[in-house]
């Protein structure tokens, strides 16, 4: 719902000053655009204009948020953002006779400052030609600057977006690796159990209890070991298919955590890392309706960075990992090593994209500006670093047990 309101003069003139969109404007333009500039106030989830509307008026944000979302011609999502107090949208449509290529949504309750293109116009019959040009320019200048900082950003975005891609195949691929070394040992202990069988059975011999013995274990030998495997190749099915089908299904988040721990373990072992699992769960708690894939990805990305970071050149030690309840709500999963710790200067830092201290042991400054990207931006939760810890370090991730549509 959009309410109209008189409010403006002063009170808008002051706003326009502080709108960087505004920064190059004249006092004199900043006036006689604050005295035809109409407020209005929009709802929550209020559409203010839709992809392929005939738009013809710019939004200064005075109070609220807007969301913003760039779609294709078939109608799918190809970015979107979330404006705030002072910054502007719509400004193109103020001087293009074309259709809008976007949708601005209001987040929360909104008030905003309209510009329509009759008012523009209006302005322009107060001025003389040398201050029209002047108007134009101070206009086309900020219209430009906007674009540009927007193409910048979605760029950025796209280039973050395909290196995730690349660490999550990276991900993948070190997994393959560590689990076809992995398997060796179980298929190398079946080869021996065989081996010792086909020569107690070779000839024919009286059975003795010896034989049976030797024979009944190396049954077991081959049992255990390719229930071993068989496991192993199962949790790695599971991972892998979840990273390539990001789509909600109902599992159990503990028994998910549990597999990504025993996998990571495999490739862990060679840096002399333990993993210690804790389940906190009651069995009413476990059954989520999520993206595996998506736990998925953020707890080999929190072990990984462990490895990396908190005990680099395979000096060993521990991490613990917990699922629990954060409150009714919500889950909290905690990944804590005993390792180095994170300097004060850098903790800032952490989340932001390319930022690594390691670059020069293959680090690309991705693994937390991924797992912090699908917390905050598909699981609609918060990542926490823990700070003040005698040693090590503590990622807190907290995330909805009920994911919003």
């Amino acid at each position: 719902m959009l309410t109209m309101t008189n409010e403006k003069k002063e009170f808008n003139l002051e706003v326009l000053r502080r709108s960087p969109f505004f920064a190059s404007f004249s006092e004199k333009q900043l006036i006689l655009i604050s005295e035809i500039a109409t407020n209005i106030y929009v709802q929550a989830d209020t559409i203010i204009f839709r992809q392929g509307e005939n738009s013809a008026a710019m939004y200064l944000i005075l109070h609220g948020k807007v969301k913003i979302v760039w779609e294709d011609e078939d109608g799918e999502k190809i970015h979107s953002t979330v404006l705030k107090e002072h910054q502007v949208f719509g400004e193109n449509a103020v001087l293009s006779t074309g259709l809008c290529r976007d949708q601005a949504t209001a987040v929360t309750d909104s008030e905003l400052l309209v510009i329509d293109r009759e008012s523009i116009m209006e302005i322009v019959r107060k001025l003389n030609p040398e201050e029209v040009v002047e108007f134009f320019s101070a206009w086309s200048e900020q219209i430009h600057a906007v674009n540009r900082s927007e193409f910048e950003r979605i760029l950025a975005q796209r280039i973050l977006a395909s290196q995730m891609e690349v660490e999550k195949q990276r991900a993948l691929t070190e997994m393959v690796a560590s689990l076809a070394h992995e398997i060796n040992t179980p298929l190398g202990v079946i080869n021996t159990a065989v081996n010792i069988m086909a020569r107690e059975l070779a000839s024919p011999k009286e059975v003795t209890l010896q034989r049976a013995a030797d024979i009944a274990e190396s049954l077991e030998l081959m049992q255990r070991n390719v229930e071993r495997a068989h496991k192993l190749v199962q949790d790695f099915k599971k991972i892998s298919v979840s990273q390539l089908i990001d789509e909600k299904e109902l599992f159990d988040i503990s028994e998910a955590v549990e597999e990504n721990v025993n996998l990571m373990l495999v490739s862990l072992k060679r840096s002399q890392i333990g993993v210690n699992y804790v389940n906190r769960l009651s069995f009413e708690h476990k059954n989520w309706m999520g993206y595996r894939g998506v736990l998925s990805q953020i707890l080999i990305n929190l072990l990984t960075n462990a490895e990396r970071h908190a005990y680099p050149n395979g000096t060993g030690g521990y991490v613990d990992v917990t699922i629990e309840l954060a409150d009714d709500k919500h889950y909290r999963l905690t990944v804590q090593d005993y390792g180095r710790g994170i300097p004060a200067e850098n903790q800032p830092h952490i989340f932001e994209p390319f930022f690594t201290t390691a670059r020069s042991n293959g680090g690309t400054g991705l693994g937390l500006a991924i797992v912090h990207n699908l917390v905050t931006k598909v699981l609609k939760g918060e990542i926490f670093l823990r700070a003040g810890l005698i040693k090590g370090t503590s990622f807190q991730v907290v995330f909805p047990r009920v994911l919003p549509e």
